[in-house]
């Protein structure tokens, strides 16, 4: 829906009206990241040691299809890679889902490179969760890097066998900017969205946690969603202070 002049778009601001007006808002490309109060969103954060659970990438904008009225986003799931309504994640069971969302930006961050990165993502569509590199990232948090590598060496087989080497959901959104950094023959270190991690391994790319994400000093933060409103965010200390408010 096309703003009027006289619209106020003052924030806090009302989740429906800005989802009435994602094209105004939201970029292709947007990172979300994401907490609730269910086990799933705990587990994840205490295994990985971030204050959000979840990460996808904002896939579709209704400008970009004729009669699309929703906003979509692309993401790793335990049941596997798909796209989603990104209302659900701020309605539906959980209405008080709380969203972060940041923006990656500078020369080469073009619309054309964000759909080829999402491009590169729903290939993989159907794809399962990474338990096993989820499992890494647990140990590394609890025990230290040397500790869980000793662990994970002296793993039984059966860890093996049913932990999926796939994608966490974080190093899924960093495996589609990766590739369409390499395509568009892009620094490849602009898109790494860990502080201190110039030259990763395949590993440490994949590993990439939602708290690397939210204290990327390559991307910038825009808006926090809570309990039906919407709050600009001017970084991660003022998002978790939004987030915190009562």
């Amino acid at each position: 829906m096309s703003p009027s002049a006289g619209d106020d778009f003052s924030f806090p601001m009302r989740v429906g009206k800005f989802f009435d007006n994602a094209d105004r808002f939201l970029n292709l490309g947007d990172i979300l990241l994401s907490r609730s109060p269910t086990f799933s969103s705990r587990m994840i954060r205490f295994l990985s040691g971030s204050f959000f659970s979840h990460a996808a990438m904002v896939f579709l904008l209704p400008k970009e299809m004729e009669g699309l009225t929703r906003t979509f986003v692309i993401e790793s799931l335990f049941r596997g890679v798909g796209v989603a309504d990104l209302e659900t994640y701020v309605a539906g069971l959980h209405p008080i889902e709380e969203v972060g969302i940041l923006r990656l930006e500078g020369q080469g961050f073009s619309e054309i490179f964000f759909k080829r990165a999402n491009g590169f993502l729903l290939n993989e569509v159907n794809k399962p969760y990474d338990f096993r590199r989820l499992w890494r990232i647990a140990l590394t948090v609890l025990f230290g890097a040397q500790q869980a590598v000793r662990r994970i060496n002296r793993s039984p087989n059966i860890y093996r066998h049913w932990m999926p080497r796939n994608f966490i959901c974080s190093g899924f959104i960093q495996f589609g900017l990766f590739e369409a950094a390499q395509i568009d023959n892009l620094d490849v270190r602009r898109v790494i969205l860990k502080n201190g991690l110039a030259d990763p391994s395949k590993d440490e790319l994949l590993g990439i946690t939602p708290e690397d994400m939210a204290e990327s000093s390559k991307l910038t933060w825009k808006y926090v969603i809570r309990r039906g409103f919407v709050y600009e965010a001017a970084n991660y200390t003022d998002a978790k202070r939004i987030i915190a408010s009562r």
